[in-house]
């Protein structure tokens, strides 16, 4: 796959691959909040479960996989792209705990974004959200993105291993379209 991003402040992105493992393990060790997009998003991850993860987010598979932002050798987080319908794709980002709130994501989302409409031919990018995560909401409006609709109850909290028993919360979907306005970057 042909993504080798230099995003600025020393931060690069690349494809995320089985090999991976051990630099996801590392990244998630301090996370104790569902995190993720995968079968199991909820942090730290063992070994077993960043091999499975990665090995269902392969980018040689055509469907969703997972970019890592990088310093040095170093995963500060990850953004996952999931295609969904013909020319519509789903983007999720998560930071590792302590490298929130540094402007990581705000050079990440716009990049990658950009990149997905322009070498994946994606007219339509969107981001699903909790109304109660103003960091996410604040990136989305910086980023470029535009508040499209709400979803009740659509989104998994995570709080239970058995989805029936789980908590389910609001989602608001934010879309960038290609041709749209460029993103910021502005921190």
């Amino acid at each position: 796959m042909d993504l080798d991003l230099t995003l600025g402040d020393g931060l690069y992105a690349r494809a995320l691959v089985a090999d991976d493992a051990a630099l996801l393990v590392d990244a998630t060790s301090g996370e104790t909040k569902p995190s993720l997009w995968a079968a199991r998003p909820v942090g730290p991850y063992s070994v077993r479960d960043a091999q499975k993860t990665l090995s269902q987010w392969d980018p040689a598979a055509g469907g969703q996989f997972s970019v890592g932002i990088l310093r040095g050798q170093r995963l500060l987080g990850a953004v996952g792209l999931m295609p969904d319908d013909p020319g519509s794709m789903e983007l999720a980002y998560w930071i590792r705990p302590e490298e929130r709130r540094l402007g990581i994501a705000s050079l990440a989302v716009p990049a990658i974004t950009s990149w997905a409409h322009d070498r994946l031919g994606v007219p339509r990018i969107w981001l699903e959200i909790n109304p109660l995560n103003e960091p996410s909401l604040h990136l989305a409006q910086r980023a470029g993105y535009r508040y499209e609709q709400r979803l009740p109850q659509h989104c998994r909290a995570w709080s239970s291993e058995d989805a029936g028993q789980d908590a389910w919360h609001d989602c608001l979907i934010w879309t960038h379209l290609s041709g749209q306005a460029p993103a910021t970057t502005d921190r």
